[in-house]
């Protein structure tokens, strides 16, 4: 049996400004009732690069000690430019539509987006949304399930060289939505106790007040927050000690894949690092997980991936380098293919093209597969591009040709399938007489700024804003050059 720990490496608990390893911006932000675990919320003050159809737009570069440019600006390639001692990264703010970051009390492994109720497809700021995510404290009784609700999410207040021509393009709602740029956003958080640190957290795509959380103690707990984002809305106090609807206890050890199905309301797998997999259902009132695993994978079970069209067909990976595809009326896999040549991390399974699913591995590279001619080694497109294990990834819901992946080199990356290599702007993206790096055609846009990405997921109901977590906290937003 292999098994592998995903948890942050190298959190420093302490008693000084940082709490929780997460460093705390205390710069006046908006205090909140009941807030002793609130921390920081602010806008625009990440380090970045960006592609936008091959063409960058990150630089490198910025001031000394004595406010002095220190020479030219320009891009910075993550993994292949060196940051001398005396050079910074310098955030651009006009490659972001919007750009927020906040902090909790420890660091959050996973998180889940909450569906609301207000509205589809929504592209008027400012935004609102809530979140729900898991800690990994100093120790496991100081565990949280956290609920967020972020508002007052505005535009990105664009450097002052804006160009005259973009001010006067803007119409009266754009102009009125800049007047409020520096209104701060607001963040309201409502705990739960948990016990242990919470490895994986989703939310039910039918019923999202419900939440499923995989903990380090090897239980799946089953958890109703309604009375939480009650709460938030009314800006009360909800219960810390709330206990959970339910507990699965059939895993022997901890895992980390877990999925709602999106067809069957109530119906859950889970995945553990003994190589078993659990199916759950609502039963009425109660919950009733089925007593005999699905057993085909040698290794860990790493994530799982409930089928958009089929109610009895899931897919899941492992460290054993396949991914398998599963009908739950038998209880080995029906495919199993060889998908890589190390671990295979995270799944997706796209909900507008139902034939395709992505892969992400521990080598860096992710593949998308044509599961109507689903083989060994024979991906549709094969991408190496990171230089670190890739951590999460996901189709986006708004664009069927895109993924966003984050990888534990640093990066969250966006990547465009329809994007071809004859074009300007991919030529000057890659006029760099210095070396050989060249930049994939396909990459749209990179994020920079947070360190050990453990998540990224888009926002389900705001099209193209991504929200990602790591050790330093969460990242909330939407590139430039997103397409409405």
């Amino acid at each position: 049996m292999s098994h592998k720990k995903r948890n942050f490496g190298d959190i420093e608990f302490g008693e000084s400004d940082e709490v929780g390893g997460a460093t705390v911006d205390v710069n006046g932000e908006d205090d909140f009732e009941n807030d002793d675990e609130v921390e920081s919320f602010e806008d625009d003050e990440q380090s970045f690069e960006e592609v936008e159809d091959g063409e960058e737009g990150g630089e490198e570069g910025g001031d000394n000690a004595d406010g002095e440019e220190k020479g030219p600006k320009k891009v910075w390639r993550a993994g292949v430019d060196p940051l001398e001692e005396d050079e910074v990264l310098d955030y651009d703010s006009t490659a972001y539509d919007m750009m927020h970051s906040m902090s909790v009390e420890w660091p959050c492994l996973s998180f889940h987006p909450i569906k609301d109720e207000l509205g589809a497809q929504r592209n008027k700021y400012p935004h609102t949304m809530y979140l729900v995510a898991g800690t990994q404290a100093d120790e496991a009784k100081n565990n949280k399930i956290v609920i967020m609700k972020a508002k007052q999410l505005h535009k990105t207040k664009h450097d002052d060289e804006d160009s005259d021509e973009d001010d006067e393009e803007s119409d009266d709602d754009e102009e009125s939505d800049d007047e409020d740029k520096d209104v701060d956003p607001e963040l309201q958080l409502a705990f739960i106790n948990h016990n242990g640190a919470v490895n994986r957290i989703r939310s039910m795509d039918q019923q999202s007040n419900i939440v499923a959380t995989w903990s380090d103690n090897r239980s799946v707990y089953i958890w109703n927050i309604a009375n939480h984002l009650k709460a938030l809305d009314n800006e009360t106090v909800a219960p810390k000690q709330t206990a959970p609807l339910h507990t699965i206890s059939n895993h022997s050890i901890e895992g980390y894949a877990l999925d709602w199905s999106a067809k069957i309301a109530g119906r859950l797998a889970t995945g553990d690092c003994n190589n078993n997999i659990f199916i759950t259902n609502a039963s009425d009132s109660t919950w009733k997980t089925d007593t005999q695993a699905f057993k085909g994978h040698t290794e860990s079970v790493e994530d799982i991936q409930w089928s958009p069209s089929e109610e009895k067909v899931f897919a899941s990976c492992s460290i054993d380098q396949t991914v398998r595809i599963w009908d739950i009326r038998k209880p080995k896999p029906a495919i199993t293919v060889k998908a890589h040549s190390a671990d295979v991390n995270v799944i997706s399974w796209s909900r507008n093209v139902e034939y395709l699913l992505v892969s992400g591995c521990d080598d860096g590279s992710f593949r998308v597969w044509d599961l109507r001619a689903f083989k060994d080694n024979s991906p549709v497109s094969d991408f190496k591009y990171h230089t670190g294990p890739i951590t999460s990834i996901e189709w986006n819901p708004y664009e069927e040709s895109q993924v966003i992946v984050s990888s534990s080199d640093d990066q969250v990356t966006i990547w465009d399938f329809s994007l071809e290599e004859d074009t300007e702007e991919f030529a000057n993206a890659n006029a760099n007489p210095d070396d050989d790096f060249q930049y994939p055609p396909q990459l749209f846009f990179i994020h920079q700024g947070q360190h050990d990405i453990k998540e990224v997921h888009w926002h389900p109901q705001i099209p193209h804003v991504a929200i990602s977590t790591s050790i330093d906290g969460f990242n909330i937003f939407k590139s430039s050059n997103s397409e409405e």
